[in-house]
């Protein structure tokens, strides 16, 4: 009987704790176990400030700066200058990656394609798509085998005959190679607005410096091949 009632004080306190002070007023501020970034150390878009002896939260930027990631450009992107480096999506091949209403193949004029711009190609690569696509191009990358159910990720392997072989009747050239960074494709994102175009060309060089590496490996393998089964028919 003594742990009934006892169960029953503690049924109505815990009601009352729930419901009966909904609605309360405290002039302390309560205790937050998860405060879920309620408050935060920041000024709302239009909103006023203290902070500042004029009031206004929205600040101008400082007189000559420029974004990030941005140059000033002697012509418009409209009339086909290549904003070296920019965002744009429209304009010229440096910037669209077609030439009229076709993908164009080859780096653009403006593109100086020597070691340096190799590196600068290999870095981003290593930053944006070997996660996925793995440092060799393969698409065995990390994210591969995070597919549903325990399955795998269909990733595309950058040495497959419709990106590596011209003679492909798939084949994408470097303009749509463009287009897929900027755009994105399938499962793929677009990443046009975080990789600046020299930046989309740079990683097209160095996949095609892929490319060319292993064609060249497995073609010097082929003739080793043939050099021992021709020594090997002499010698018989």
């Amino acid at each position: 009987m003594r742990y009934i009632f006892l169960a029953t004080i503690l049924g109505g306190l815990l009601v009352l704790g729930m419901f009966g002070l909904r609605g309360h007023k405290f002039n302390e501020t309560p205790v937050e176990i998860f405060p879920d970034m309620d408050r935060q150390d920041r000024i709302n878009a239009q909103s006023r400030s203290d902070f500042f002896t004029d009031g206004v939260g929205s600040r101008k930027p400082v007189n000559g700066t420029i974004p990030i990631g941005f140059s000033i450009p002697e012509v418009a992107a409209n009339e086909g200058d290549a904003i070296l480096d920019g965002f744009s999506l429209a304009g010229s091949y440096f910037n669209s990656g077609q030439m009229g209403d076709y993908f164009g193949d080859g780096l653009p004029a403006e593109i100086k394609a020597d070691k340096d711009f190799l590196i600068r190609g290999k870095q981003r690569y290593g930053i944006y798509c070997a996660i996925c696509h793995a440092d060799s191009g393969n698409g065995n990358g990390p994210v591969r085998s995070f597919g549903p159910n325990g399955g795998q990720i269909p990733i595309a392997n950058l040495h497959d005959a419709k990106f590596s072989d011209p003679e492909n009747p798939e084949y994408r050239p470097d303009g749509e190679m463009f287009n897929i960074i900027t755009k994105g494709r399938g499962l793929m994102g677009p990443y046009g607005g975080a990789i600046p175009a020299k930046d989309r060309w740079a990683i097209i060089a160095y996949v095609r410096a892929l490319q060319d590496a292993k064609i060249t490996a497995a073609k010097e393998k082929e003739n080793k091949a043939k050099e021992s089964e021709a020594v090997s028919t002499e010698q018989t």
